[in-house]
């Protein structure tokens, strides 16, 4: 896996590709596997940190470090040659470092050293709003937010990543949990929900890892 020198002003990017409809049709799990084969490191000048597969979408979702901007272009390049997607591509920055921006402790903060596990694995995306309460109310209430989630991370071994879109009240979070309900359970006991819940919205889809659902397709019986 790529690593970068410290200081070189690497930047994070999601990137979605959702496979269009074609009049003809298409074969979804082979043209997948192309764009698969597109979505690795570019030399140096990118790292993909996941590669997942919307479940039942005809979508891919990326979570890409980038050192060289040209490196991210080729690559988005590379995926229109194939024709037939679209490509949306938005910067992010990791969950800690705005955590860290908003006052969170450094104990919280610093990078997980966790990953995801492929079973029940959910993409949740928050958009905060925040009517009738100043900036100020807003920045308390998600710092207690963070605190929170940060929190069941660092003591009870929470399995999430976290994302925020760069100059948007947007959360992406990657989570893993045994059924459905835990998801449902958590999005409600939220600090974010419990104080601010009526100007939130979330959406949440099933995902599994790229790799594993281009091995699985082609290969399992059931």
């Amino acid at each position: 896996m790529t690593s970068f020198p410290k200081n070189t002003g690497v930047k994070m990017f999601m990137v979605s590709v959702t496979v269009l409809p074609q009049k003809e049709g298409i074969d979804l799990p082979r043209f997948i596997q192309k764009l698969a084969n597109l979505l690795s490191d570019y030399s140096t000048a990118t790292r993909v940190i996941y590669k997942l597969k919307v479940s039942g979408e005809s979508k891919i979702l990326s979570v890409v470090q980038v050192s060289n901007i040209i490196g991210l272009e080729r690559t988005i390049g590379g995926l229109w040659r194939l024709g037939a997607v679209n490509v949306d591509c938005f910067p992010i920055v990791s969950y800690e470092n705005f955590a860290r921006s908003i006052k969170v402790g450094d104990h919280l903060t610093k990078p997980n050293t966790g990953s995801l596990a492929k079973d029940g694995l959910y993409w949740l995306e928050f958009e905060i709003g925040y009517s009738g309460k100043t900036t100020d109310d807003l920045i308390a209430i998600w710092r207690r937010e963070a605190e929170a989630v940060l929190t069941a991370r660092h003591k009870e071994g929470t399995s999430i990543e976290l994302y925020k879109s760069v100059a948007q009240r947007k959360v992406h979070a990657f989570i893993n949990a045994a059924d459905p309900e835990q998801v449902d359970l958590l999005s409600l006991q939220l600090p974010i929900m419990v104080e601010n819940g009526a100007e939130v919205q979330i959406t949440c889809k099933a995902v599994q890892f790229l790799e594993d659902y281009c091995t699985r397709i082609t290969s399992e019986s059931i």
